[in-house]
């Protein structure tokens, strides 16, 4: 293997997330709920760029409508909609 090819896996090893945000099952007793809650919430965080690395926030449609990468014609109409 190349010494480029090595640091690449290198680099690509320590870029991981360190910590993955888990979501605990919820019980009935309110500690559990209140742990659920806080890792939905860190979790919504992250993904909207509130918190956590610039490379974890979630891309949207309308960020790939903004860089021109889809038409609008290509993106689901149906998202959200209760089935």
């Amino acid at each position: 293997m190349s010494d480029q090819a090595t640091r690449n896996i290198q680099q690509f090893n320590r870029s991981k997330r360190r910590e993955q945000v888990t979501i605990p099952e919820p019980y009935e007793d309110v500690a559990s709920i209140y742990r659920t809650v806080l890792q939905l919430k860190e979790l919504v965080e992250v993904l909207a760029g509130q918190r956590g690395r610039p490379n974890d926030v979630a891309v949207t449609w309308q960020d790939l409508l903004d860089l021109q990468w889809v038409r609008d014609a290509e993106v689901p109409k149906d998202i959200g909609n209760a089935r």
